[in-house]
């Protein structure tokens, strides 16, 4: 007799670090710019060059791309900006990998921030969030049948059981990780002022975020579909009049091509931003009144599949003794995606000393600071942190900044969730909308996405070998021909069956049953079978 054996891959993780790391630089006003009087908004972004893996460690590598916003006495046009770079080289230890391993890096830009040293020079730090991990793709090969020698040898089905063997069945249903890939999708376009807009002189500031974000499989493909909400500050051509800006949304829908993946299957797709750039350029009449934009995102894609297995939980030989090697194996079931979403709203006072005249731009960013299994799914807590730049009514500070904290607490919903389980959590924001109370103080409606991808992990004794052995015929004889047994509670046909060496269909036969079902107290006559031997 053969054993047929079937492999499932499982998704475990191998290694796991993470660091927090301070960038930190000063920066020169260049000599074409003007002194700085105050610092507006400090805008930072991270770009991962590399991640390079070696014996014990990781190199990453990247740059932390910085955007200054700030007012000055010193020229007829009272705003302006400086950009700058730092560039990063962080080493995080992780035990046991090596150069050939796949690490997955994400990251996050915890705080960025400019402080005035002087007129002539700033001081900009930050705080880099780098995680980093191994999953390691682990083969287990579970038994599934026994067949004749012959039909293992020629490939096929048994269609005749060898005799004396009986058989137990069980399904166990798993989730499989069959793709994984990343790749970027590009965002290339173009936007005009509107008519009542002056041209554009100088672009200041501008801010490039997608916004009711939608992806779904198509046949080797993911489709994707948003908006990209657009926020451009400048100086016009006009001088009489100093400051100028725009918000407008440009929708977009394309495919990012993946081979192998299909629309049975389960997608995980973290969406961030690797790069953005707006550059104003001159229309069919040679005014610079177009907005050309490129927005690169980031796509980290996982594809899980649901399966059911038939598997061989059990085994015996009336003719003679069957040894089964058994291992105990770890496999994840998915136990469910749940994408919820959230809508807080807070007011916001502004304690700038200036009265707002009107709203210009809102961003934000998510700070999730508990995550909690409970019964009923996963609580978490967090708060978002809002920066609302704004028109003031001072014309030597025309343009400024206020920050508000709005906390959330929100319960994903999960039901047969344990303390064990695990979960994928990514947290987005999909809209801001920032409504004038007063002239200080403002009303902020938010609505963010939480997306939790739970797992429960499973254990299951595997038959992975198996050997026949002679029946012991000193033993085989002391077990008499036909016996009384008396069920106990946990005894089932089967095993009475595995001990007694005779089948379940002979004890049903025997005792007139019409179900595999007995109980505690039962009365059985058992007859032992000699066929085969």
């Amino acid at each position: 007799m053969e054993l047929i054996t079937h492999t499932i891959q499982t998704n475990e993780l191998k290694c796991r670090s993470n660091i927090q790391a301070t960038l930190e630089d000063d920066m020169n006003v260049p000599d074409t710019k003007p002194d700085i009087e105050k610092l507006i908004k400090t805008q930072g972004e991270i770009q991962l060059a590399d991640v390079t893996p070696s014996d014990g460690k990781v190199n990453v590598r990247g740059n932390l791309s910085f955007s200054l916003l700030y007012s000055s006495n010193d020229d007829i046009r009272p705003i302006h900006n400086i950009r700058g770079q730092i560039p990063f080289n962080e080493s995080v230890n992780m035990d046991n990998i090596t150069a050939s391993d796949e690490i997955l890096c994400h990251f996050e830009l915890e705080d960025c921030q400019a402080s005035l040293i002087n007129s002539r020079k700033v001081s900009i730090r930050a705080i880099l969030s780098l995680d980093c991990c191994l999953n390691e793709q682990k083969n287990s090969t579970i038994g599934t049948d026994i067949v004749s020698e012959d039909a293992a040898r020629a490939g096929m089905d048994e269609t005749v059981i060898p005799d004396g063997l009986n058989k137990k069945f069980s399904t166990i249903s798993y989730t499989q990780l069959v793709l994984q890939k990343n790749d970027i999708f590009r965002i290339s376009d173009e936007t005009s002022l509107p008519k009542g807009k002056p041209a554009i002189d100088t672009l200041l500031y501008y801010e490039m975020a997608p916004q009711n974000l939608q992806t779904r499989i198509v046949d080797d493909g993911i489709r994707i579909i948003g908006d990209i909400l657009l926020f451009a500050l400048y100086t016009p051509e006009i001088e009489e009049r100093r400051l100028e800006y725009i918000e407008t949304e440009i929708p977009f829908d394309g495919i990012v091509n993946c081979n192998g993946c299909s629309e049975s299957m389960i997608p995980d797709i973290e969406v961030s931003i690797a790069s953005k750039e707006a550059t104003a350029k001159p229309d069919e009449d040679g005014e610079n009144r177009l907005l050309d934009i490129e927005l690169i995102l980031k796509l980290q894609m996982k594809f899980y599949e649901d399966n059911e297995m038939q598997i061989l939980d059990d085994a015996y030989s009336t003719s003679c003794n069957l040894q089964l090697s058994k291992e105990n194996i770890n496999y994840e079931k998915l136990l469910m995606k749940n994408q919820s979403s959230v809508r807080i709203s807070d007011h916001v006072k502004i304690n700038n000393g200036e009265n707002i005249l009107q709203i210009c731009s809102s961003s934000g960013t998510i700070q999730v600071d508990e995550q909690e299994i409970t019964d009923e799914g996963i609580q978490i807590e967090g708060a978002v942190t809002l920066d609302i730049l704004y028109i003031t009514d001072n014309d030597d500070r025309p343009l400024s900044m206020a920050k508000g904290i709005i906390p959330f607490n929100h319960l994903i919903e999960v039901k047969g969730i344990s303390p064990d389980d695990s979960y994928e959590l990514q947290s987005d924001i999909n809209q801001i909308n920032i409504i004038m109370i007063d002239s200080d103080e403002v009303e902020a409606k938010i609505n963010l996405s939480l997306c939790a991808l739970v797992f429960t992990g499973k254990k299951q004794d595997a038959i992975t070998g198996i050997a026949e052995v002679p029946l012991d015929m000193q033993k085989f004889n002391d077990m008499p021909g036909l016996a009384g047994f008396i069920a106990g509670p946990d005894d089932t046909l089967w095993d009475i069956a595995k001990e007694y060496n005779t089948t379940l269909e002979s004890i049903m036969e025997l005792n007139g049953l019409t179900s595999s079902q007995i109980h505690k107290g039962d009365r059985l006559l058992l007859m032992k079978i000699v066929d085969g031997i």
